[in-house]
């Protein structure tokens, strides 16, 4: 009977240095990283989130509590030890693991990258103690993950017309102006080509006069017009955004395309970038290649920073000549389209890409029928 007394005590004792020891110890020589298979894709692909976790030192973890906020739009895959609660702005992660001595674990989670948009994930914050909870320790690490998700890129075959073919038109367009400065090879003289053109080491290696073969260049510019407004009196965030990712969808095919075959492309576009303070509109004023065009359209946040009409009228006062202008809106509403008209009769071509309301769910094949 003497004797239990002593052994509450020397258990309560032990428990109490093993507490300590989790809580001071426990997080000391762990490390985590964190990263995406890839870092920009396009809307509904699917790669893989990579996490490594190393504990470094002789204290076995029994239990370790990992925790994230990451935006929602990213969908994971289930998986054993993985708890996620999401709701419409941001998800939860929770992972559990357990940690040997000197022991490194890797995981691998499918994602499926079901909507288009910068994802940041700035922090982990690891938990972790004694088995029975009364030592524990905590600690955030700074992880900087970074993925860019492009608008989903749709085949040629699927712009509307009278857009599909007028962007073909453009194509054929560009090659009309000779490029001195763009050399493409050699060819032989011929009468009237100007003495400044030969090439003198071809003509020595090949015994006839040879001059340099001029390349083409584009002669315009194509501005592609995202109008973020889905109504003519829209004031600030769209009701209907669906819409509207349609039209980014079509915007990044478009700016594919053009890119692809030569032309010059610029985006013009009223809604503001994410994180931006400023909620100035986007303006890639020159030629943008199409990674630029592309994260751009991943960061835009669907609330408008000013009308789409008056955009366009700042075109006008810059000047804009010779340039071809796709505006991509669900409206056209009276101020938008005297914008348009009037670049139009300053030298400017004007095509129009309505984006039509998009059916409801369950009645696509009724809408088709």
């Amino acid at each position: 009977m003497s004797f239990f007394p002593y052994f509450l005590l020397g258990t309560g004792i032990l428990l109490g240095i093993v507490g300590w020891v989790y809580q001071r110890f426990a997080l000391r020589k762990v490390s985590y990283t964190r990263y995406f298979s890839e870092q920009h894709v396009f809307q509904g692909a699917h790669i893989e989130m990579i996490e490594e976790i190393a504990n470094a030192k002789l204290l076995p973890l029994p239990w370790l509590r990992l925790e994230s906020i990451i935006t929602s739009g990213l969908i994971f895959g289930s998986q054993d030890n993985l708890g996620i609660s999401a709701g419409n702005i941001y998800q939860n992660h929770v992972s559990l693991f357990y940690l040997r001595p000197y022991r490194r674990i890797k995981r691998r989670h499918l994602v499926e990258c079901s909507r288009r948009g910068f994802f940041r994930l700035e922090s982990v914050t690891l938990t972790t103690g004694d088995l029975i909870g009364l030592g524990r320790s905590t600690l955030t690490i700074p992880v900087h993950l970074e993925l860019m998700v492009y608008p989903a890129l749709l085949s040629y075959d699927e712009l509307p017309l009278p857009v599909h073919s007028w962007l073909g038109e453009l194509t054929v367009k560009r090659w009309v102006i000779p490029d001195p400065f763009v050399k493409a090879g050699t060819r032989e003289y011929m009468a009237g080509d100007p003495l400044n053109l030969v090439n003198w080491k071809a003509t020595a290696r090949t015994g006839t006069l040879q001059v340099h073969k001029q390349d083409y260049t584009a002669d315009t510019r194509l501005i592609i017009c995202v109008n973020v407004e889905d109504s003519d009196a829209m004031w600030r965030s769209a009701t209907d955004p669906a819409r509207i990712e349609r039209g980014l969808s079509y915007a990044a095919t478009v700016a594919e395309y053009a890119t692809r075959h030569g032309l010059e492309v610029g985006l013009l576009i009223n809604g503001a970038l994410e994180g931006s303070s400023m909620k100035e509109p986007v303006d890639l004023e020159q030629a943008g290649s199409l990674e630029d065009i592309l994260s751009l359209l991943a960061r835009l946040n669907l609330e408008r920073s000013v009308p789409m009409s008056r955009l366009l009228e700042l075109e006008l006062t810059q000047g804009s000549r010779d340039n071809d202008y796709l505006i991509i809106s669900c409206h056209r509403g009276p101020e938008l389209e005297l914008a348009a008209a009037q670049l139009a009769w300053n030298g400017n071509g004007v095509e129009w890409l309505d984006l039509p309301p998009l059916p409801e769910p369950g009645n696509e094949g009724r809408a088709s029928a």
